[in-house]
């Protein structure tokens, strides 16, 4: 099993600079993502699935707001992004460090190794699912007919929804290229990816709650948005569930933290 080190947090040199990293988290955050009912596609959901879990996970207030040129609006072109403050800060890991630079974090009992294999478990994710993910979406021909190209044109006036559309697209399969994912790999070759990812995490997971003591992590925020929309997105084309669902840890665990964070109590 291959693993990936995330790149250095690109937001470390702003949140250094903010004078205000140290008052307290704001009441007004706001959370910018597309709508999920009519444009949302599945790479982008589970994105931005995982920074709404993690914020709930460290007990963080925000609302979400839905635009339909959230990529547009976002400092990275990439969703989501939160307004905290003075500052628009896109991503899941550049949100983590601006939330650490608050002395809020999720993984201050973890030692040195353990926060080391927590990265490296979140840098295999980002590598093999969410670029699955991208996979099923812009290269399935019938997924890409049937659901991506509807929804990401919907929200578009003809000829942009042609225009953004076909724009996206390009710049998606230079990413896939780029990993070699596009050009070497079959889609029977992104399902073994798939599978592999899902039994290494499955192992790390074991009989436990979390991947990493009796509390959530961010790694446990990301699998969780990632396997949670793989198996709940209706797709004409969705043997990725399948494969989950061999793993009854993972599966588990997802349902577990979508119960304790996402499922209103009658409190």
């Amino acid at each position: 099993m291959r693993f990936f080190i995330m790149p250095a947090v690109l937001m470390t040199d702003v949140i250094n600079s903010d004078i205000g990293g140290q008052t307290p988290w704001p009441d007004d955050v706001q959370l910018f993502q597309p709508d999920e009912t009519s444009q949302i596609l599945l790479p982008d959901s589970a994105n931005c699935l995982s920074v709404q879990a993690y914020l709930k996970m460290c007990n963080l207030k925000y609302e979400v707001v839905y635009t339909h040129n959230a990529e547009d609006m976002s400092p990275s072109g990439k969703v989501p992004f939160i307004k905290c403050g003075a500052f628009l800060v896109p991503e899941l890991d550049n949100i983590i460090v601006h939330v650490q630079s608050k002395d809020i974090s999720l993984t201050a009992d973890l030692d040195s190794v353990q926060k080391a294999d927590m990265r490296a478990f979140m840098s295999l994710v980002n590598y093999i699912l969410f670029n699955a993910e991208l996979y099923i979406t812009w290269c399935d021909p019938e997924v890409y007919d049937k659901v991506t190209w509807p929804r990401n044109s919907s929200v578009y006036p003809w000829p942009l929804c042609y225009i953004l559309t076909y724009n996206k697209r390009q710049r998606i399969l230079k990413r896939l290229k780029a990993l070699h994912w596009y050009d070497k790999k079959s889609l029977e070759d992104v399902y073994v990816e798939v599978y592999n990812c899902c039994k290494a995490l499955s192992d790390r997971l074991g009989d436990q709650n979390f991947f990493f003591g009796d509390k959530p992590t961010e790694l446990d925020a990301l699998v969780f948005a990632h396997i949670f929309t793989i198996i709940s997105t209706p797709l004409p084309t969705n043997k990725f569930a399948g494969i989950i669902r061999n793993f009854s840890n993972i599966v588990s665990h997802c349902q577990r933290i979508e119960k304790m964070f996402f499922v209103p109590t009658n409190e």
